[in-house]
């Protein structure tokens, strides 16, 4: 019998690391804000889209997630970014990941 070797599936975007799993999240949960601020003027509760991975995502970056302040200001941010996400357009979405995870790596240095 011969013994089969795993391979994952190709990488989003080919980073080292958890890079990858976090510009993974990040897609997910600029794609889910985008969703909820579609759905909110039409009264539909969209709780149940947003998938609010911010804590693990920031905890992940090694940002300082555990301060109300700078949880606000990603809060913040998100929202600010998600509203240019094209729910149809992959790469679009893909670039704009990639985008948001480096404006939160330069606040970071800051």
């Amino acid at each position: 019998m011969e013994k089969k070797v795993f391979s994952p599936p190709p990488s989003l975007f080919n980073f080292r690391g958890n890079t990858d799993m976090v510009l993974f999240l990040l897609q997910k949960e600029l794609r889910g804000v985008r969703i909820c601020q579609l759905f909110n003027p039409l009264g539909v509760n969209s709780d149940l889209f947003y998938p609010n991975l911010g804590i693990l995502i920031l905890s992940l970056m090694k940002l300082p997630h555990q301060s109300e302040e700078f949880i606000a200001w990603y809060e913040k941010k998100l929202e600010k970014w998600s509203a240019k996400v094209d729910l149809e357009n992959n790469a679009a979405l893909a670039e704009l990941t990639l985008q948001f995870y480096y404006f939160l790596r330069y606040r970071q240095l800051k």
